[in-house]
């Protein structure tokens, strides 16, 4: 599975409706989407706390109305000194209508997302094309979001965290029936500990390969089976990265695939 971090943004702009159209047009699986809320309560896409980086606005997401922020121009790829574009913030809303019945999405919730959430996708999209993450205890996910268990969920756990005993740390989350486990993987060789535990629960193991992170889309673009080949040779089934058109590339040359299972 091919998940594109912040949608198709290298020609687009991150987080925008036409970097969630650039991934359906490619074939991508899932675009991973970023989450918050407004002053006034409106659920927008924006990676950052504040507006600064990505549009011609200065501010946090959370200080400023709708009203407001809908006026904003979003910058290109990954803004910063990026010229702006006629781009506008979408709402979680407009998202949800681009990619209905067309591509997955993948919800990075920046902040605790509404009770209403579940009946905003209902509204207006397919459950099934949502999957919802956090990094948090069980506990503390069914007090925040008491709607977890009823849609797809996957939990984000850190390898210094569950190091000692990896199979615990993936078992702990069974109350919540996880559809796919996010993994940060600190040291390659960690990566295949978890491979069976995943497997055993007919679940996606995701690892991301961005800049920085031991699998790195930078050595990915030059050298595909040292990064991407290495991961799904340890059992890694769903990749994020800022490269999607080259992973999928890399998979229709290779036909590498994933394991396979029925819930």
């Amino acid at each position: 599975m091919v998940i594109a971090h912040r949608g198709c943004w290298k020609q687009t702009s991150e987080n925008s409706l036409d970097a969630i159209r650039a991934c359906i047009r490619a074939g991508v699986d899932m675009v991973e989407l970023d989450v918050r809320a407004t002053r006034d309560g409106k659920l927008v896409l924006m990676h950052d706390d504040s507006v600064d980086r990505m549009t011609n606005g200065v501010g946090k997401v959370a200080d400023i109305d709708w009203a407001q922020l809908r006026k904003l121009r979003l910058r290109e790829g990954r803004g910063g000194s990026a010229p702006l574009t006629r781009r506008r913030i979408p709402t979680f809303e407009q998202a949800l209508r681009v990619a209905k019945n067309r591509i997955l999405i993948n919800v990075d919730a920046k902040a605790p997302l509404p009770a209403s959430t579940p009946a905003l996708v209902d509204a207006v999209s397919n459950r099934r094309q949502l999957l919802f993450k956090a990094e948090a205890s069980v506990a503390m996910i069914e007090q925040a979001a008491p709607w977890a268990r009823d849609v797809r969920f996957q939990p984000i756990l850190r390898e210094p965290n569950i190091a000692t005993d990896p199979a615990a740390g993936i078992a702990a989350y069974d109350p919540l029936r996880p559809v796919s486990y996010e993994i940060d993987v600190k040291h390659a060789e960690f990566t295949p500990t978890l491979t069976q535990a995943i497997r055993t629960r007919c679940a996606r193991y995701w690892v991301n390969s961005l800049a920085g992170r031991v699998f790195d889309d930078r050595d990915a673009v030059t050298d595909p089976d040292f990064v991407w080949g290495r991961m799904i040779a340890q059992g890694v089934d769903a990749i994020q990265t800022d490269e999607p058109l080259a992973l999928l590339a890399y998979l229709k040359r290779t036909g590498a695939h994933g394991h396979s299972c029925s819930r």
